[in-house]
This record gives C-alpha cells, sequence and structure tokens, in this order.
C-alpha cells in the first residue's frame, strides 16, 4: 500500500481553485521532485498533501486513512514538512528551533529524552549549523536560516519528509550539499522524500521521480530520464532548449537556447 497519495484532489484559496482533480501517488521510499513555473500550483499541491489546505474536492490518504481523519499530532509523526515561508517566534535560538522538531515524539508533559538529544544534533550536524545553535534566529543570514529550518525537519524523524523549495537562499554549493543530504538519508534510512524544486537540472540529479505541472494539472510524470525533454521544458516553462547528458550522472541537462 502507498502511504501517501491523493485521489480527485481539488485545492484552493476562498473561492479560487488552484489544482483541480489531481490523482498523485507518493513512491515510497523514493525522492520526488515537483517542478514547474511559478505559479502552477506546486507548493498549494504540497500544502494539500502535508493536510495544511483543506480540499475542496478529493481526499488526501496517509498510510490508507484520510488525513482528514487523523490528529495533527499523528500526522506530524510520520509526516514532516518545511514550508516555503515557516515563521519563528521572536528571539528563538537555533537549538531552540531545532528542538522543536521533536514535539511530536514527546509524552504529555515534555520530557526531553536522549533519543531526542540524539536526533537534533544529528540534524544540527548533517546540515552545517552545529555552530550556530546558540545564536538568535534572527541573526543569521538568509541561506543559514533555511539551513536551520531544514534541521528542524530533519529533527523530527519522519519516515515522510516533504519540502517546499528548501534551497531558497542557498548559493549553489549549499544547494548540491542539501540535495546530497536527502539522496544519503533515503538511501540510508529509506526516507521518502518530496521536495518542491525550481532548478530542474537540480531535480533531474538528484531525484528519482519527477510531477511536472502546469495551470493546476500535472502534464507529465516519472523518471527524469523518460519525461524530461526539450518539448516538456518548452510546454511547462515557455523555454526553448535541448536536452544533454550530465557528463558525470548521466542524467538531462536542460541548456537553452
Amino acid at each position: 500500500m502507498t502511504r501517501l497519495r491523493a485521489e480527485g484532489l481539488s485545492l484552493g484559496y476562498d473561492n479560487r481553485t488552484v489544482v483541480s482533480d489531481l490523482d498523485v501517488t507518493v513512491l515510497d521510499g523514493k525522492v520526488t521532485a515537483i517542478v514547474g513555473a511559478n505559479a502552477c500550483g506546486k507548493s498549494t499541491l504540497l500544502r494539500g498533501l502535508a493536510r495544511l489546505l483543506k480540499p475542496q474536492n478529493g481526499a488526501v490518504y496517509l498510510d490508507g486513512r484520510s488525513v482528514a481523519e487523523l490528529s495533527t499530532l499523528d500526522v506530524a509523526k510520520v509526516l514532516g514538512l518545511l514550508p516555503q515561508t515557516p515563521v519563528a517566534p521572536d528571539g528563538i535560538t537555533v537549538a531552540d528551533l531545532v528542538s522543536r522538531g521533536r514535539y511530536p515524539h514527546q509524552g504529555w508533559f515534555r520530557r526531553w529524552t536522549g533519543t531526542d538529544h540524539d536526533a537534533v544534533a544529528q540534524a544540527l550536524a548533517a546540515t552545517g549549523t552545529a555552530d550556530l545553535m546558540d545564536r538568535p534566529l534572527r541573526q543569521l543570514s538568509g541561506g543559514q536560516r533555511q539551513r536551520v529550518w531544514v534541521a528542524m525537519a530533519l529533527a523530527q524523524d519522519t519516515d515522510l519528509l516533504l519540502l517546499d523549495e528548501p534551497t531558497t537562499y542557498l548559493d549553489i554549493n549549499h544547494q548540491v550539499e542539501l540535495l546530497r543530504l536527502l539522496r544519503t538519508l533515503n538511501a540510508e534510512s529509506g526516507k521518502t522524500i518530496v521536495v518542491v524544486l525550481h532548478d530542474l537540472n537540480l531535480a533531474c540529479r538528484f531525484c528519482d521521480h519527477v510531477i511536472a505541472m502546469l495551470d493546476g494539472s500535472i502534464v507529465a510524470e516519472g523518471a527524469p530520464a523518460d519525461v524530461v525533454t526539450a518539448e516538456l521544458v518548452e510546454k511547462v516553462f515557455g523555454l526553448p532548449c535541448t536536452i544533454i547528458a550530465d557528463p558525470i550522472a548521466g542524467t538531462p541537462i536542460i541548456v537553452p537556447v
């Protein structure tokens, strides 16, 4: 049974529909990228899958049950989320923020355990933010803050991880480091990861499965080598291009014409 899927899913804001009648199956144990031009519905779809946005129609299912039937805590124990524009309490330190990723796993009295400590330490180390742990979040650069938010999501230590544009504010080196980290988490612990990305070349390089969206619909999905063509890129992004093979990974590279 697929752990996370949606059937006939329509989502929007107020009376405006953004994505309509989508059937989505998140491949277990794989890294999936949702790609597309600005305002195509990528983030809206991710919010719907994460139970942050109530469906106008259809449903999202987690482990065979509609997420509408599950409590927020039950969802948070198995599904971690990094939203596009996370908000932190004023004055919070890095260590305090990352520690909040452990809340779903703690009991009624919020008792801190060695497991919690280890999860936070590992998340800080994995994102290269351990040396920032005592600093207030507001004092960090945009790139540093983004890595700290990723650390909080990792500290939650869930089997399913959804990230909305996690490479925002990161320079190219940190973008690659982050995506390598996600691949390592997937390979070593079998985490199922869904990530919204703007860089199609990075999506092809680091993801097993690509879902391409246009105007609220899914226009193609599959392995990058199977679905990322010059025709698709021009259709989805309006960009004439040619596709060549990555000389190292063999995955598609988009070269603008």
